[in-house]
């Protein structure tokens, strides 16, 4: 196999295998526009590479929307039933994204997390060992 010299061409760096085994980010689909791809990009990277599947890009894709929807109506009063409805759409894909803290906690593992309230009942006994 003979190496290549000079700078490696973009679709040759993309047919390179993952050697790492960890997946690699979502890719933003054709049809976003320009906006929308630039969110879902830094969506994308806010997360880790594990958090999301090809499977979650439609909600994704909506959740993008609802999100450029309720920013664009949030400060037009005639159109705060518009803005109500994206906010609401956002909280449940977010929520389904596994976005929100709830969603993203086991509520038995925040449970044992959290610190305990007064002495422990070891020692909560009297001096004497009563």
């Amino acid at each position: 196999m003979q190496m290549q010299r000079g700078r490696k061409s973009a679709s040759a760096i993309a047919a390179q295998p993952n050697v790492t085994g960890k997946p690699s980010r979502l890719t933003a689909p054709a049809s976003l526009t320009t906006a929308e791809r630039t969110m879902f990009v830094e969506f994308t990277v806010s997360c880790s590479a594990q958090h999301f599947r090809r499977s979650d890009i439609p909600l994704m894709v909506s959740y993008i929307e609802a999100t450029l929807l309720a920013r664009d109506s949030a400060r037009d009063p005639d159109r705060i039933a518009t803005w109500e409805k994206a906010i609401k759409l956002q909280c449940s894909l977010a929520t389904r994204l596994r976005l929100t803290p709830s969603a993203r906690c086991d509520p038995k593992t925040v449970a044992r997390r959290e610190a305990p309230e007064g002495p422990f009942p070891r020692d909560a006994r009297s001096e004497d060992g009563t």
